[in-house]
């Protein structure tokens, strides 16, 4: 088993690229939940799960999605596996949001602000994660590592 310092470790260092330390959901500071996504069926063959970093508020609208879409973490509150990690290295903030917000400027739609009530952000999460409103699967392409720099504000 991994040694829950070094996964630490490596969770803390993501939480310091840029586009992770806003909520991947709406505009909410220093988040410090994680969202470990199982992508969709229609994803490229071997696609592996992929993480972003959450605000508490937006955390728990992860949490409504189920398992089968999203499984939410602690970053200081949960002990972590090795594949949890990787999975937030392979994702990021940017890298989500290429992903499952590429078509949100398009569509007319804002990001929910830090101050939005628990409906409108419920809506938001479902229509990014669940109904995919916004998804264009060519995003699973993208390196984290090139992404690491961007504003992730999609």
């Amino acid at each position: 088993m991994a040694d829950q310092k070094v996964l630490k470790k490596r969770l803390k260092a993501l939480m310091q690229q840029p586009s992770n330390q806003v909520c991947s959901d709406c505009p909410e500071k220093r988040p410090t939940w994680a969202s470990l996504i199982v992508p969709p069926s229609d994803s490229p063959p071997g696609t592996e799960k992929i993480g972003s970093f959450c605000c508490l508020e937006c955390s728990g609208s992860h949490r409504r999605l189920g398992v089968h879409i999203s499984f939410v973490r602690s970053v200081n509150l949960d002990s972590w596996k090795e594949w949890e990690v990787r999975a937030m290295e392979n994702g990021g903030n940017a890298k989500v949001n290429a992903i499952f917000e590429a078509r949100l400027a398009q569509s007319g739609r804002k990001k929910p602000t830090n101050l939005a009530d628990g409906p409108t952000r419920e809506r938001y999460v479902r229509d990014k994660y669940e109904r995919r409103k916004f998804y264009d699967p060519a995003g699973f392409s993208i390196d984290a590592r090139s992404t690491a720099s961007h504003d992730g504000q999609g």
